[in-house]
């Protein structure tokens, strides 16, 4: 019996692939709206193409705060699913530096809600561990050419 449980253990940490139609679904742009730890009203976006993905903070009057891109892996791990943010450049979109970090998200998928808890995996300065829910950002419609 306890050959058994430790392979359940074994079994549960084990890193799997998620499943394939997640990486479809969370093709696109995300958005959350929420206040920053500076108490400051941001708009966090998230774009996801195949396995990369591009991140920002647009502050309220929509500038760009924080740029940042790189790959983007997505994994089982045991009961969870989760989003593995690597080889991350950041700063403005024009001159952006390599981040030695590896970011690690737990998350649900349901509809249009792309649900992270991010900050859990790691305790990093001036970054609170939150929950965020991100919503697909829908295309806006061709207009009629005249």
């Amino acid at each position: 019996m306890k050959k058994f449980l430790c392979a359940i253990a074994l079994l549960s940490m084990i890193s799997l692939p998620a499943r394939a139609d997640d990486s479809a679904a969370l093709a696109g742009k995300w958005s959350v709206k929420k206040v920053s730890n500076e108490g400051q009203n941001v708009t966090q976006t998230i774009e996801i193409k195949k396995d990369k993905f591009v991140f920002e903070i647009l502050s309220s009057d929509d500038s760009v705060v924080l740029h940042a891109e790189g790959d983007l892996k997505l994994e089982k791990l045991g009961p969870f699913t989760v989003a593995r943010f690597t080889n991350i450049k950041a700063g403005s979109a024009s001159n952006l530096q390599d981040v030695d970090d590896v970011y690690t998200s737990i998350y649900t998928l349901d509809d249009d809600a792309w649900t992270m808890a991010s900050g859990f995996d790691k305790q990093r300065d001036s970054q609170k561990p939150s929950v965020d829910v991100y919503h697909h950002v829908k295309a806006a419609a061709a207009k009629p050419a005249k």
